[in-house]
């Protein structure tokens, strides 16, 4: 029976000869680490290139490799010796990400220029056009206040919309620095107005202004503190929904009624969020956080009675 190679495993044989040509005697578990894959997904990659090769398919025309000690080394692959050409795929995701990175500077920045530059000949070797608009949800202008803030070593005021309280509060913070997480970037900072270490989404701060007071504080990294509350929640129905809302990973061997953990930041977003499932799932602990839950719940209640 032939074998069936996947597309995913074609393109790494395709990098995976060019970097032994240029690795020779490297040992298999680099090979592995370098590529990000197990050891038996190399040795299978090593003995599928044992069969390739120039048509005519004699011992004169395949790929001869040798690892039966640990470390590669490979002959008569110097057809494949080329890294393999990015895909029209793959050039476009690239100029869009840069047209995505230009956009979060300022656009006197110098920088700016330099992305442009490399944009424009990436798109004139691969013919692929860049997006002629290409708008972000935060402005150049609250970027580059959080950015001068952050260098200057000064606090910055804001107006921020909380989504969990659904309210719009001013704030003075010392931002630390801007984070992704997911699609979406934060500023890490420390909120004079909470008195703690918090993380605010730049595209929920409606406005921004660099003040002249400097933070003495440091970053919350290096003082070892967490802010983070621990619950376990049993979940009852609606598995999908609890799993994305509190971003937690169901095991394959879940059964309703079954306590999974989680991190969260906010004791009124837990509070809110677990009212609104509708018994989908419950806190179990800790029992305070489930004491509010249910003192929310009545209070709720008592408005339709």
């Amino acid at each position: 029976m032939v074998k069936q190679i996947q597309d995913s495993q074609v393109n790494r044989l395709l990098d995976l000869v060019p970097y032994l040509i240029a690795n020779q005697g490297i040992a298999l578990d680099q090979v592995a680490r370098d590529f990000k894959i197990s050891k038996a997904d190399v040795l299978d990659d090593l003995n599928t290139l044992w069969m390739c090769g120039l048509p005519g398919y004699t011992p004169l025309e395949l790929i001869d490799l040798s690892f039966e000690t640990g470390y590669v080394s490979i002959r008569n692959a110097e057809i494949l010796s080329k890294p393999r050409k990015l895909t029209t795929i793959e050039v476009g995701a690239i100029i869009i990400g840069l047209c995505i990175l230009r956009e979060s500077y300022s656009p006197i920045d110098v920088q700016v220029q330099v992305i442009q530059d490399l944009i424009a000949r990436l798109s004139k070797k691969s013919k692929v056009s860049a997006p002629v608009v290409l708008s972000s949800i935060v402005s150049n202008e609250l970027r580059t206040e959080v950015n001068s803030a952050i260098a200057t070593k000064r606090n910055l005021r804001i107006s921020y919309h909380s989504f969990s309280r659904d309210e719009v509060t001013k704030r003075e913070i010392t931002p630390f620095a801007i984070k992704h997480y997911e699609t979406h970037e934060y500023v890490d900072s420390f909120c004079h107005l909470a008195k703690d270490f918090r993380s605010f989404r730049l595209d929920r701060i409606l406005l921004a202004e660099v003040s002249a007071s400097t933070g003495n504080q440091k970053p919350k990294n290096e003082q070892g503190e967490d802010s983070r509350i621990e619950v376990d929640l049993k979940i009852h129905s609606n598995t999908r929904k609890v799993a994305e809302t509190f971003s937690i990973k169901v095991p394959e061997k879940f059964h309703h009624g079954d306590v999974i953990k989680s991190s969260v930041y906010n004791h009124e977003w837990i509070i809110r969020t677990i009212a609104s499932l509708r018994s989908s799932a419950v806190v179990i602990d800790p029992l305070d956080v489930r004491s509010q839950v249910q003192l929310r719940v009545k209070k709720a209640l008592e408005l339709y009675i």
